[in-house]
């Protein structure tokens, strides 16, 4: 069977006709013969995105607005690119991109055209109209408990003193984007950006399990290693696999207000237990056990949560032995364990002898940043297995490109490098709010400069209104919590300086001794 191809401007589809006797295929396709003129075409070269995409996006644009018809000629990559001042590369890069998503179409030895079979974009409705009276309500069923309603949303004013977060001024971005353009093109793309292990991939694990022993003391391997999306996540996993409706867990009696949502969403009933300038009180928690069956000690021994106060290793043995007398789980919150000034750090309690029923958690959301999700849970191998398998029903798995890029990261040093910068720049901002507090607020404030962490838990007068005061400083550029979620007994808060440069804590302070004290 012979088959030939006719140009035929009036038809904008194939045709297929059979000549008669000899069965000839004949093809009917529109060929336009001059290229088409693309519309108000813009490459901004000081946008992130590509200049191929930016060019692709036009494109796709153009054709779903009906400007470029089916069997429209578009120009050649090289006068594309001279039209733009852009490299040919990048015109070929789009053209590439399109025929692969079926926009367009090259004809060998004519030219590169519109597609006459464009692919579908929308989506057919399920329904035309609904009857406004036959609408759905939501569900009576649905409401969230009390507890969940917090309102945590993030503001941009231009000075914060907040919980204690890192300055991503100091993120080392240079290699950090190397990082990860080396994770999205080296190595066999298909395992690089396919389905990954839901325990995370090996190497970064081993990689963590070398790093938490030199510096926590911790003997571990890569099986001894989840890596989930922060601690908040590793905390719910734990939960999940350990917590019966009606378990006790005890936790201090000054806590993190979501590790204590977790709790409560899993069924559990919270035992608070006291703090003192030591931190968590054993004593008590030997008494709370003998009064209760406790299923989970939650505990933050290096900097408590919200005080700071650090956990003597004496405390820390008794607690574990105390653990493991009742068979109850320790939850070790090791939130900032990387951010220690002065003195040698004791070790977490994960790092002593113990039987299996301790569970360490920790995070890069505070050595590099917030929106960088990487945290890790540290236990005994068959129960990470059995907590692997719920976080594959969860989420499946993490982000292995971002666990490459940060293997990456480890891999050439630059984490334990930003890691030590950021201690000294850290230390040296701790130092200087704590003056400017004790200059501007010492007759009404009362603190302790921290050994560690990021920010300075504060307790203020009785007569000082904290929430009227956060208030007022909201509408004159400073963002600061009230404190309220600790309770009005305490009259406390904590005041944040790992992300404020020295001249910004200066003017932060004197924004909040203008509230304090009016």
């Amino acid at each position: 069977m012979t088959t030939l191809v006719v140009r035929q401007c009036k038809y904008s589809r194939i045709q297929t006709l059979f000549a008669p006797g000899n069965k000839s295929h004949i093809k009917y396709r529109t060929f336009h013969p001059y290229p088409a003129m693309l519309k108000n075409l813009i490459i901004n070269r000081d946008a992130t995105l590509p200049h191929y995409r930016q060019l692709s996006d036009q494109i796709i644009d153009q054709i779903q607005q009906g400007y470029l018809q089916s069997g429209s000629r578009l120009p050649s990559t090289r006068q594309l690119s001279q039209q733009l001042g852009i490299h040919r590369k990048s015109v070929v890069h789009a053209y590439e991109a399109l025929a692969l998503q079926d926009w367009i179409y090259t004809a060998t030895g004519r030219g590169t055209f519109v597609s006459d079979d464009l692919p579908e974009t929308g989506a057919e409705p399920l329904l035309t109209s609904l009857p406004e009276s036959n609408a759905p309500s939501p569900p009576s069923d649905l409401h969230l408990p009390e507890y969940m309603n917090i309102d945590e949303s993030v503001t941009h004013l231009p000075y914060h003193l907040d919980d204690g977060l890192p300055d991503p001024r100091l993120i080392p971005f240079v290699e950090l984007e190397r990082a990860w353009k080396s994770a999205l093109r080296r190595g066999n793309q298909y395992h690089r950006l396919g389905y990954a292990s839901p325990q995370g991939i090996r190497p970064l694990r081993e990689a963590i399990a070398d790093y938490l022993s030199k510096t926590r003391g911790l003997m571990v391997t890569a099986d001894h290693i989840l890596l989930t999306r922060g601690v908040t996540h590793a905390f719910h996993l734990t939960l999940t696999a350990t917590l019966k409706p009606g378990d006790k867990v005890i936790v201090p009696e000054l806590n993190w207000a979501n590790g204590n949502n977790a709790i409560r969403f899993h069924g559990g009933e919270i035992l608070k237990a006291r703090i003192d300038e030591k931190g968590l009180d054993t004593e008590h928690v030997a008494k709370l056990m003998t009064q209760h069956k406790v299923r989970m000690i939650y505990l933050t021994p290096h900097h408590q949560y919200p005080t700071t106060l650090i956990m003597p290793a004496a405390r820390r043995i008794q607690l574990l032995e105390l653990a493991r007398a009742n068979g109850a789980y320790v939850f070790e919150d090791d939130y900032d364990f990387d951010f220690h000034y002065g003195n040698v750090p004791i070790m977490p309690l994960a790092s002593a002898r113990h039987d299996g029923l301790l569970l360490y958690a920790g995070s890069f959301t505070k050595a590099i940043s917030p929106a960088f999700r990487v945290g890790y849970l540290v236990g005994n191998p068959a129960l990470i297995s059995e907590l692997t398998k719920i976080r594959r029903i969860v989420d499946r798995q993490g982000d292995p490109t971002l666990e490459h890029a940060l293997l990456e990261l480890f891999r050439l040093d630059v984490l334990p490098r930003s890691l030590r910068r950021a201690r000294g720049v850290y230390q040296k901002r701790r130092d200087v709010l704590a003056r400017l507090l004790t200059a501007e607020l010492g007759e009404v404030a009362d603190f302790k400069v921290p050994d560690g962490g990021m920010a300075i838990w504060t307790r203020f007068r009785e007569d000082i209104d904290l929430e009227a005061a956060s208030k007022q400083a909201f509408h004159l550029g400073l963002s600061f919590s009230s404190g309220s979620q600790y309770g009005k007994e305490w009259n406390a808060t904590r005041l944040g300086f790992a992300s404020s440069t020295e001249a910004e804590l200066r003017e932060a302070v004197r924004i909040l001794s203008t509230c304090i004290t009016s």
